[in-house]
């Protein structure tokens, strides 16, 4: 469940600059209720703790309003972190919100120091699912 997000949530912002609801509320759904019925209420209790550590610094960035992500990323970071803690605890779930934020920093500087180069108009947007999906990929592999 969660990879299939992750790959429409790139494709969808790569495209569109969003990333849909209809995929990141049925996902994070199904996902919780198979932790509870794999787990049961340890399972959920550490899915809520990835999903705070995941979104939660993010939802509380929403009050400055920063224009470099929206509701979408947040809402797809729940998802990730909601997998997070049941895979391996908090202490998981702090990696993988560590890789995310080491992947959407590279994925803004290297287009910005390129544009600066040239000499060229920065760029105004990064797609962060793309950074979601990486830093989750990198974090589950590298344990």
């Amino acid at each position: 469940m969660l990879a299939a997000a992750l790959a429409i949530s790139v494709v969808t912002d790569l495209r569109s600059r969003l990333i849909y609801n209809v995929v990141t509320g049925p996902a994070l759904l199904v996902e919780l209720v198979l932790v509870g019925l794999a787990t049961g209420l340890p399972g959920l209790e550490q899915a809520g703790i990835g999903l705070l550590i995941c979104a939660g610094p993010l939802a509380l960035g929403l009050l400055f309003k920063s224009n470099w992500m929206g509701m979408g990323d947040i809402k797809l970071m729940a998802v990730v972190g909601a997998a997070a803690g049941p895979t391996g605890g908090w202490l998981f779930a702090l990696n993988v919100l560590f890789c995310i934020s080491i992947a959407g920093g590279v994925l803004a500087a290297v287009p910005w120091l390129i544009a600066t180069i040239r000499a060229r108009p920065r760029p105004r947007y990064v797609p962060y699912g793309v950074a979601i999906a990486a830093g989750a990929l990198a974090a589950w592999l590298l344990g």
